[in-house]
């Protein structure tokens, strides 16, 4: 692996293009991880389909697929409540959103994961109530060792391609079920792609996965973030129409 070093921090944030197509939902599967996020309003939605189709069950067999390689597990319970084809810059992408009952609900626990049609796991959140429990990350040297232990062990030729670009705070929000607000807190490991593009983990102080988002891609012009945001909420309410247009990093491209 090459040599990793701190290198003068680049922001990136902001929000991405357009999907391409979305499907009900059937299946369950698994997964961890924690996002970004302030809280986004309730989203009431009808039941998951009942019979599932050859698109929900492959999405979901390539969700688990990916979970597994991995290494991140589902609790007991957590079920798809949402699965949609889109898009992740050019590549057609599954995500899968899981939660622990229906209907899909923004703002609330949800882990969410997004797999290109080769099963490369690029996007995966969990933004549960558990995953805001923990004590708070504060060793930096030590969730950068965790979070490309975890690369090497599944993804380790693009891990090769990765430097360093800084470790900070990052805390996210999600809502339980009674509808209070609970803050996820860890330490967010950002790196820069030989590629061009850009890679982070957040871990907790266990050095567990919270969010991990690979091959994002920086709008310089629009001074945010091009790529598709399916890990989080804010951003697709407002992609929906069911939320109101967020600041950047959460901006809706063309919103």
């Amino acid at each position: 692996m090459r040599h990793r070093k701190l290198v003068a921090a680049l922001a990136l944030v902001g929000a991405g293009a357009l999907g391409v197509t979305a499907f009900a939902v059937t299946g369950d599967g698994g997964a961890s991880s924690r996002p970004t996020a302030t809280s986004t309003a309730h989203t009431e939605e009808p039941p998951t389909v009942s019979t599932p189709t050859q698109d929900h069950d492959a999405a979901v067999s390539q969700s688990r697929r990916a979970l597994q390689t991995a290494d991140l597990t589902l609790p007991d319970g957590w079920t798809p409540v949402r699965i949609r084809s889109e898009r992740h810059d050019d590549r057609v992408v599954s995500v899968v959103r899981y939660e622990q009952g229906a209907p899909r609900d923004l703002g609330g626990e949800h882990i969410t994961t997004v797999v290109g049609a080769d099963d490369t796991l690029l996007g995966y959140t969990r933004m549960t109530v558990d995953a805001s429990r923990g004590p708070k990350a504060t060793d930096k040297d030590a969730a950068r060792d965790a979070a490309f232990a975890w690369l090497d062990g599944f993804a380790a030729r693009h891990a090769k391609g990765l430097d360093v670009q800084w470790v900070n705070d990052h805390d996210e929000e999600v809502r339980d079920p009674a509808g209070s607000a609970h803050t996820i807190t860890g330490l967010k490991v950002k790196t820069h792609h030989d590629n061009g593009l850009y890679t982070w983990v957040i871990v907790d102080e266990d050095g567990q996965v919270i969010t991990y988002e690979r091959d994002i891609r920086w709008d310089g012009g629009a001074g945010r973030r091009g790529t598709e945001m399916w890990l989080h909420d804010k951003w697709i309410a407002a992609r929906e129409g069911s939320g109101p247009q967020p600041p950047s990093p959460y901006a809706v491209a063309n919103g």
